[in-house]
């Protein structure tokens, strides 16, 4: 070897630093700084807002003016009569007035107009007759009503007391059961009268206050 040194050689191992993406390192720099930027804005503007007069926040209130006025004339369809009371349910004003009832037909009129001869049945022994107009001695009679049984004629007469007692509170009814077309009726009827004249007199004014009432034929 011919007494040659040679130098030591000495093996060192350097650790490798890890690179860092430029990107990331932007990324970084922009979200401290924007931080920066929110901590610095925060703290000026809890500076300033006792200076520039902030309070709480404001109040909306309503206003005083209505949102919407009634106009004059609303418009729309106009309903005839709306003011009546018997269209808008005012019941203060006074009662309304209802029409006279419709006179009642004349059976005895149609019967002589038809020309159909009227059967009249033997009077039963149960069906009393009463006496004709006191104080009258005609055999004039007038027909007031003809029902299907007696004791709906005598409501009938009832009803004319309660209604015209004027005209006949002084005479008396005769309820009398006769057979018409197969079919059995009562008659109402007023009799005692001199003569058709002073029957049909007394039936106009009857008519007049709203009641039926014929001469009788029979």
């Amino acid at each position: 070897m011919g007494g040659k040194e040679y130098p030591e050689f000495s093996y060192k191992t350097r650790r490798q630093q890890p690179a860092v993406d430029p990107a990331m390192r932007r990324i970084a720099v922009l979200a401290a700084g924007g931080a920066v930027v929110v901590i610095g804005v925060a703290m000026f503007w809890s500076g300033v807002r006792p200076r520039m007069g902030f309070g709480p926040p404001p109040e909306i209130a309503a206003p005083a003016t209505p949102l919407r006025v009634a106009p004059a004339d609303p418009g729309g369809l106009t309903v005839p009569g709306a003011n009546e009371a018997i269209m808008s349910g005012d019941d203060s004003g006074p009662a309304p007035s209802l029409a006279p009832a419709a006179p009642a037909p004349a059976l005895a009129q149609l019967q002589q107009q038809s020309g159909v001869p009227e059967v009249t049945a033997p009077v039963a022994p149960a069906a009393p007759a009463v006496a004709a107009n006191a104080g009258g001695a005609g055999t004039v009679e007038v027909q007031l009503a003809a029902t299907v049984d007696q004791a709906t004629a005598e409501k009938k007469w009832s009803a004319y007391l309660g209604r015209v007692p004027q005209l006949v509170g002084n005479k008396k009814p005769e309820f009398l059961p006769a057979v018409v077309n197969g079919q059995s009726i009562w008659r109402l009827r007023l009799g005692g009268f001199a003569d058709q004249a002073s029957a049909a007199a007394f039936c106009a004014e009857l008519v007049a206050a709203g009641e039926a009432c014929a001469v009788a034929g029979s």
